[in-house]
């Protein structure tokens, strides 16, 4: 039997921004996008939401593919496959085509190596003279700032050698008091000096500017924030994405954890942060808008609440726990939805030994792909129909415009009458942000009050649209009401 030669594929590397193509879609918008693999036939590119602008048998009447720079092919190309993928909070789309004039592959493979010599060594030489190309008053802040941290780590591995040969209970005494004395300190110093890296860095223009004072600074003093469990997680993104459930377990535990001294007051700083301390005010918010449903919820009759990426879902616990001195003749039905079985297991671990007790309390701890959500592409909808309550913490502060726009309207369909929706999304003010994103590549999209109200566009409009905020004014709320 004759077997058919299958092309070679080529991946470029993940970190390489030299494959890209570009073209025009179907509402002639200009589109640049990243290419996942090629072959002489054909290739696949990365799209943000692209189901929602792709089908397949689409055809692209001049997609362009260009490599470090250079345009290197031009075809006409029908779309042959798609698949969603969830990549850092984001419906990523892969979208494979088929290409109508074959490429050159061979042409383009020998000219990338030059190139990538070229550029790998051009970088090299620039790297030797980086300093040249930074704000001088960031590198000075900077070297600063590792002189500081450099000695109290370097005290506390001192204290600490002492106080290991203490007895008990001195030695837990010494150790809280030394934790306590250097988490003032440390938080002062890095509170300052952070103030004055946002001032530097609010004024540079482009990206650029931005990369290579992140990378210096990782360079200098990663190793400093991310001993903080809370940073390292953020950086490492073992799920894959920044904001994880084990994430919001850290902040919501807000302890001196980790392997050394120096490691915990990291931490604990990092939990006490602005941004920190909003997320801590977040679960205090929707535990009140829960207790609030249940206490307006007339005698004999029954609520529905729904948590949309719920993580780990301390706000239905909170609640739950609460529930027996403030029990009522009114029967709930809670879900708590991700897409993370990491995140689900965790929930479960926490809610459901506090249900199992009530007989008029029902829990559903279920795995959704937020993709589907989306789309409404689930087909049983009676699981979240009738909600007096659909919520979703801090989905949105990863998801673009488009893809949060189009989650609220699916939502909202799931409200009965007179039922809310709320949409967190951190607001434009986060003190937290300069260290967030240089010290561990923790990013967010912000949207200002406006912006979020914005989500709830193409609803109807008798609907009822407030935002409302917590003590520290980071995150920010949507309501949204269904009419009676």
């Amino acid at each position: 039997m004759l077997k058919l030669r299958r092309d070679p594929r080529y991946i470029p590397d993940p970190v390489e921004s030299g494959k890209e193509v570009r073209f025009r879609d179907f509402q002639d918008v200009e589109r640049s996008c990243r290419v996942r693999d090629f072959s002489r036939t054909g290739l696949s590119f990365l799209l943000e939401d692209g189901s929602l602008i792709f089908r397949i048998g689409d055809v692209i009447s001049d997609i362009r593919f260009f490599s470090f720079g250079k345009e290197v092919h031009s075809s006409g190309a029908t779309i042959i496959h798609i698949l969603d993928e969830y990549q850092d909070n984001k419906v990523i789309s892969r979208i494979g085509c088929r290409f109508e004039n074959a490429m050159d592959v061979s042409t383009i493979i020998s000219g990338d190596k030059v190139t990538r010599l070229k550029n790998e060594y051009t970088d090299f030489i620039h790297s030797l003279a980086v300093e040249d190309n930074l704000d001088q008053e960031f590198v000075h802040l900077t070297s600063h700032l590792h002189y500081l941290l450099t000695n109290f780590k370097n005290r506390l591995k001192e204290e600490d050698e002492k106080i290991q040969d203490e007895e008990e209970p001195l030695r837990s005494v010494l150790y809280d008091t030394l934790r306590s004395l250097t988490f003032e300190a440390i938080n002062d110093v890095t509170l300052k000096f952070c103030d004055q890296f946002t001032g530097i860095t609010s004024k540079f223009t482009d990206s650029k500017q931005h990369f290579i004072h992140r990378e210096y600074f990782q360079k200098m003093l990663g190793g400093f924030f991310t001993s903080s469990a809370l940073f390292e997680r953020a950086l490492t993104k073992p799920l894959g994405y920044a904001g994880d459930y084990e994430m919001m377990n850290i902040i919501y535990r807000n302890e001196f954890e980790g392997k050394d001294i120096f490691s915990q007051v990291m931490n604990k700083v990092d939990c006490e942060g602005t941004a920190a301390r909003a997320v801590r005010n977040r679960r205090e918010y929707f535990f009140g808008k829960i207790t609030s449903v249940y206490q307006s919820t007339p005698v004999g009759s029954g609520c529905k609440i729904a948590s949309i990426a719920c993580g780990p879902c301390v706000e239905m616990a909170d609640f739950l726990k609460l529930l027996p001195s403030i029990r009522r003749p009114v029967s709930m039905e809670f879900i708590a939805m991700d897409q993370d079985q990491n995140a689900i297991q965790n929930a479960e671990q926490r809610l459901l030994p506090l249900g199992k007790d009530f007989k008029d309390i029902a829990i559903h701890v279920v795995r959704n792909n937020i993709k589907e959500l989306i789309l409404g592409r689930k087909k049983d909808h009676s699981l979240y129909a009738d909600a007096d309550l659909i919520y979703t913490a801090g989905l949105c502060d990863y998801l673009s415009f488009s893809a949060t726009n189009r989650l609220v309207k699916e939502l909202y369909r799931y409200l009965k009458p007179g039922g809310t929706l709320i949409v967190g999304n951190f607001g434009p003010y986060n003190p937290q942000k300069f260290k967030m994103e240089y010290g561990s590549e923790w990013f967010l999209i912000y949207r200002s009050e406006e912006e979020i109200k914005d989500f709830a566009r193409g609803l109807p409009e008798d609907i009822t649209v407030s935002v409302e905020r917590e003590p520290e004014g980071v995150n920010l709320f949507l309501n949204i009401t269904k009419p009676l």
